[in-house]
């Protein structure tokens, strides 16, 4: 039965996710319609690429973007709070640490700009730091200024000034990025580079929901996007027209759920439903797999905040904000409507069986197995052990089941089909390539057919 459940968190890995999508679009907002709206974030222009990268850190909670008080002087609790956790982000680096306590000097009225950025300098001396840091003797200012993570306003640094949350949040975001990037590490993730001539594919297996483990990409993997001319995904999930798929996942002909599926099932799915806080007919007008797939995420999450997280977090989410605030241009492989249309294609006696295995892992032990497994792919992607990535998702049953069988396979195919064409364009052309991990590292999919079509297939390490 566990394995089963799994196995539709690896088909979410091989499949894209739409399912997460639309939880978070359409069914979060069935769930929360007697709940406030949330406020709109207060972030200034020039932090959003950076926070892009903050945020996945872990280094900061996502409702700092909604509490007012953002661009607000950031006050002691936040303060240490910050601090504290750039200490741990940095201490997953594995540098030698000195025996220096941390310490904050929150004892002022206010926290200025100088005593963030000097605390934010404190956090490197830690550490006994390899040659590359170059931090000698150096001012401390100074040298945050020559590495980019100190770069003021139009009007100076204003170090004498009270530093507000998104400041602070944004000097710590660079101060990760660049150490990370200096000590060479960072995520490797499951990564290609494939050439034809002057052409160049650099292809990265997606994970659809991240963990800060996962973050920061290693700077190899960021200059390939940098580089590249377009991005490639499966479907274009941040900007495309979501409604094809939600309308896919919901009946249209008056009918509900529950005259789809035995007396059992819709009883089951009632006690589920009780037992993790959603309103007992929340999923009434859904169709039995968009129940599973939106049901699926309490096995990995308690908290629907917690998914909405990880969701923002994912891979191919991430390289979709690159490129829309890079105006770097964005193509499909395949689209939202063909997803959808795989997804609804699952025979309503699968569609049952699917629900069937979820509602008993749920009222059984809440997917706790199912959590562990996932886990592990993420940090096995982390590692860049694309071995260990495709193991995972074979035993967890990838190559099982009807609806795995539409996601493998047929789909793999018709993307190295497309792959070939950008190979075989003229002229000289690097495009970025993002598709779920599964479609690379399993045997006979994507990367073995372009190595069969007698391309140049390089794992980048």
């Amino acid at each position: 039965m566990k394995r089963n459940l799994w196995s539709k968190w690896s088909r979410m890995a091989a499949a894209g996710l739409l399912g997460v999508t639309v939880m978070l679009g359409s069914t979060a907002l069935t769930v929360k319609a007697e709940q406030p709206a949330v406020p709109t974030p207060s972030i200034s222009a020039w932090s959003i690429p950076t926070l892009n990268e903050g945020e996945k850190y872990g280094i900061y909670p996502l409702n700092w973007y909604y509490d007012g008080t953002f661009q607000q002087p950031i006050d002691a609790a936040k303060f240490k709070s910050l601090i504290e956790a750039t200490a741990a982000k940095l201490d997953q680096i594995g540098l030698k640490k000195k025996e220096t306590p941390l310490s904050l000097s929150t004892d002022t009225a206010s926290i200025t700009r100088d005593t963030v950025t000097r605390s934010i300098y404190g956090l490197l001396t830690r550490y006994e730091l390899p040659a590359a840091f170059g931090t000698g003797s150096a001012d401390p200012i100074a040298y945050l200024q020559k590495n980019g993570i100190v770069q003021g306003t139009g009007e100076g640094l204003e170090l004498d000034q009270p530093c507000t949350v998104e400041q602070a949040v944004v000097l710590a975001t660079r101060l990760v990025e660049f150490s990370y990037d200096t000590a060479e590490e960072g995520a490797k993730g499951v990564f290609w580079k494939v050439t034809n001539d002057k052409n160049t594919l650099y292809l990265l297996g997606s994970v659809h929901l991240g963990i800060p483990e996962m973050y920061p990409l290693e700077k190899q993997i960021r200059d390939a996007f940098d580089a590249s001319d377009d991005l490639w995904v499966e479907a274009d999930t941040l900007t495309g027209d979501m409604s094809v798929f939600t309308n896919q996942m919901m009946y249209d002909d008056g009918t509900t759920i529950k005259d789809h599926v035995s007396k059992e099932t819709y009883e089951k799915l009632q006690q589920v439903l009780k037992k993790i806080g959603i309103p007992e007919q929340a999923f009434d007008g859904f169709k039995p797999f968009a129940v599973s797939t939106n049901l699926s995420t309490f096995t990995l999450f308690e908290k629907l905040e917690q998914a909405e997280a990880a969701a923002a977090s994912g891979i191919d989410h991430y390289f979709l904000v690159k490129a829309l605030l890079s105006n770097k241009p964005i193509y499909e492989l395949e689209s939202i409507q063909f997803q959808a249309d795989v997804f609804a294609s699952l025979t309503p006696e699968a569609q049952e069986k699917d629900l069937n295995t979820l509602l008993d892992t749920l009222l059984v032990d809440g997917g706790k197995e199912s959590a562990a497994s996932f886990k592990q792919l993420q940090l096995d992607w982390a590692d860049g052990d694309a071995k260990a990535v495709a193991d995972g998702l074979i035993r967890g049953g990838l190559m099982e089941g009807e609806l795995n069988k539409k996601l493998i396979g047929e789909r793999d195919k018709k993307m190295a089909e497309k792959l070939a064409g950008l190979l075989e364009q003229d002229g000289e052309h690097t495009s970025f390539v993002i598709v779920g991990s599964a479609h690379y590292v399993v045997k006979d999919m994507v990367i073995d057919q372009l190595k069969a079509k007698g391309y140049d297939v390089q794992p980048v390490q």
